[in-house]
């Protein structure tokens, strides 16, 4: 399985503390993006972004499984691109703190939800009674096109684009600047 972003963080906090800012929508405001996400599993939720000039990015997201306070994941999908991608959220109790693993499965992999089979190529998260899988799909990393301003681009630039800004390093930025700040000021 090969991820488009993993990052593991530590953070001086206990699991629930992270947790809490992980599944709050008021914390989430602070370090992410305004959302409706509710700690529930199924609730269909949004994070909505305005990180490109003059455009707003609506991300459509639902849990599909919740561990209170060790593991989250949820469904993630704009909508500028179609192919859905699942944020993985690992939480684990270290000494002195947490140790915070993000996965975001590449936008490339489609998933097959199947109930009540069991097939060999990776089993993602479960929800209720059904089972998650993840199937490569070719071709999946393209480069980020070079675009020259005040040029207009095409949809597949703009796909680029919005893929260039859930890259790693928005994860990396989030997760090291971010949300170390919210949970200093008790999100």
């Amino acid at each position: 399985m090969t991820d488009r972003v993993k990052l593991s963080v530590f953070y001086p906090y206990p699991p629930e503390k992270v947790w809490q800012a992980l599944t709050d929508c008021r914390a989430l405001n602070i370090w992410m993006m305004n959302n409706d996400f509710e700690p529930r599993l199924g609730h269909k939720f949004k994070f909505e972004s305005n990180s490109l000039p003059g455009i707003t990015t609506i991300i459509h997201c639902e849990v599909v499984e919740l561990n209170e306070p060790k593991r989250l994941v949820y469904t993630w999908q704009d909508e500028v691109k179609s192919e859905p991608s699942l944020v993985i959220w690992i939480l684990t109790p270290v000494e002195g703190g947490t140790q915070l693993q993000l996965r975001h499965q590449p936008t490339g992999y489609a998933t097959t939800v199947v109930s009540g089979k069991s097939f060999n190529f990776g089993r993602i998260g479960t929800r209720a009674d059904l089972l998650f899988y993840e199937q490569p799909v070719p071709n999946f990393n393209k480069q980020m096109p070079d675009l020259s301003w005040p040029q207009l681009a095409t949809k597949d630039e703009l796909n680029s684009l919005v893929s260039y800004r859930d890259s790693k390093e928005e994860w990396d930025y989030r997760l090291n600047y971010k949300l170390p700040q919210a949970l200093q000021h008790d999100c």
